[in-house]
């Protein structure tokens, strides 16, 4: 039924698992068709809570490479439209009925970021690790972008993406990233399991009553913005410093736009 992903259903509850562990996860466009199908399946059905996790030791490791290859050759035309696809699947994971969980079992790369933020509920095992390193392939996390700053702030998002640095659970938490740590992938699915009895505990018609006034105080990104960000992400990936960076990072090599930096006597 799926190439990419799992899905159980306990109950009201599904579990949607990213499942290509020998690639840690990484995301290609048919990881992201099969998640947007399963949203939009979870809308029709009787769905309460909708939790993502990775399988293996990875929550999701951004681009697959595969994928990124393509890219590099896609003319403007079919970048825009292959991140369409990605901003389609960030607005149908923010606007779903159910409730969404991300449960970070490794690392978060790039996109995968943006899945974390779009999610209502996100919980992280202690060594899970994040990082926008778009920047260092001279491209943008465009896309992403509007939902790293509706969780994180304008302040730390500028910093993050800017820097591209990489930072812990711990840190996603202060920055209002993820909202529980735990120590261990076994407390963390204890963890979960106790999020989920709470949510299960509380009325389905209030919940998404809550989730509709949320979306009244702090507004999921207008498509006009959204497609300003496809519109960049396309453009950049174009660009002659974006071509460089991608070439460099399949090469092995430090893009020729990058400097060394040694301190000021």
């Amino acid at each position: 039924m799926f190439q990419a992903i799992e899905l159980k259903q306990k109950g009201s509850v599904w579990f949607l698992t990213l499942n290509r562990p020998e690639k840690r996860n990484a995301m290609d466009d048919v990881m992201m068709d099969e998640i947007v199908r399963v949203l939009r399946d979870a809308e029709r059905g009787g769905v309460r809570a909708l939790v993502i996790s990775g399988a293996g030791s990875a929550f999701c490791a951004g681009a697959d490479l595969n994928w990124m290859r393509k890219m590099k050759d896609y003319t403007f035309e079919e970048n825009e439209a292959d991140s369409g696809r990605l901003a389609t699947l960030y607005r149908a994971l923010r606007t779903a009925r159910p409730v969404t969980m991300a449960v970070v079992n490794g690392p978060a790369i790039g996109g995968a970021v943006g899945i974390v933020a779009a999610c209502d509920i996100a919980l992280a095992v202690k060594d899970a690790s994040f990082s926008f390193g778009e920047v260092h392939l001279g491209i943008i996390p465009a896309v992403i972008g509007p939902y790293i700053v509706e969780k994180t702030g304008i302040s730390v998002s500028r910093y993050y993406m800017l820097t591209g640095e990489r930072f812990d659970a711990v840190r996603a938490r202060e920055i209002g990233l993820v909202h529980k740590v735990f120590d261990s992938v076994e407390a963390l699915k204890t963890g979960r399991d106790k999020v989920l009895s709470e949510l299960l505990s509380g009325g389905t018609i209030s919940q998404r009553k809550i989730k509709h006034l949320m979306d009244h105080i702090v507004v999921p990104p207008a498509q006009e913005l959204e497609a300003l960000t496809v519109r960049l992400i396309a453009a950049a990936r174009v660009s002659e410093e974006g071509q460089e960076g991608i070439r460099a990072f399949f090469e092995k090599r430090r893009p020729s736009w990058s400097e060394d930096y040694n301190g000021d006597d």
